[in-house]
């Protein structure tokens, strides 16, 4: 079992026969000395297990709002854990309290968080979910802390449907997903096969392979990559309406022949 201590700071803002329980992650002191003021543990937060799901999507979001976000995780990552965690004043501040999955109309319940490791989401007493504000209007983060004392971020909450408020009515707002460049192209994979009626289609089953293995990707000839200077992009687009190259992947093929030449 986990050992963290847990302290009672006062009721429950959804329920006041509950208290509210804040979990203290433990190893909150560490070894002083390493650099200057750094002898306290701060917020630390990790994306391991951050998902987005419906109700819990990014795509009624704006770039403003993860500025917000960045700022926000920022600003909290120069707090010290224990210091915010018995300040009640920071605590309301911040809007940090544990999540009630008896919430009126709450549209998930801890157990679909399936995405997480079963040793913390099947241990709710030792690993329970928080959520804290991003601002008053740009909704909550969710997450928990784990034995290393990180805040792991489970789903961004930009509409504030983790707990819907008697003051709005109960209501949850609908958003969905965001897609990246990457997730799009293999909802049209996905698209492209659910269109074939042939179970013995081999065009489908080789397509389905795509988005399970990066090698898979590769069969087709498909290699995606992050340039670090977006002027290498700009460079080999000019090139491209200059007629130099016919196509990026023409460029990247010279660029590997000419290695080759030196090697």
């Amino acid at each position: 079992m986990n050992v963290r201590g847990k302290i009672q700071v006062g009721a429950n803002p959804a329920s006041s026969k509950k208290p509210v329980v804040h979990s203290r992650p433990r190893n909150t002191r560490i070894v002083s000395g390493a650099s200057p003021g750094n002898d306290v543990k701060r917020w630390a937060f990790t994306f391991r297990f951050w998902k987005q799901i419906e109700f819990f999507g990014l795509d009624k979001t704006s770039p403003t709002w993860f500025v917000s976000v960045f700022e926000k995780l920022q600003e909290l990552s120069t707090k010290s854990v224990d210091e915010f965690l018995v300040s009640a004043g920071e605590r309301d501040t911040w809007r940090y309290h544990e999540i009630n999955w008896g919430q009126k109309n709450i549209p998930i319940q801890r157990s679909d968080l399936k995405w997480i490791d079963p040793v913390y989401l099947n241990n709710a007493e030792d690993y329970p979910l928080f959520q804290f504000q991003i601002t008053t209007s740009l909704g909550r983060v969710v997450g928990f802390w784990d034995d290393n004392s990180q805040f792991n971020i489970v789903l961004f909450d930009p509409l504030h449907n983790i707990q819907p408020s008697k003051s709005h009515g109960y209501k949850v707002d609908p958003c969905s997903p965001l897609s990246c460049d990457y997730t799009l192209l293999l909802d049209q994979v996905n698209q492209i096969t659910n269109k074939c009626s042939q179970e013995s289609c081999q065009h489908s089953a080789a397509l389905k392979g795509i988005k399970d293995r990066k090698k898979e990707l590769e069969s087709f000839n498909v290699l995606m990559m992050r340039f670090s200077d977006d002027a290498k992009i700009a460079a080999a687009n000019e090139l491209i309406e200059k007629g130099v190259a016919k196509s990026h992947a023409e460029i990247f093929e010279y660029g590997v022949d000419f290695l080759n030449d030196q090697s």
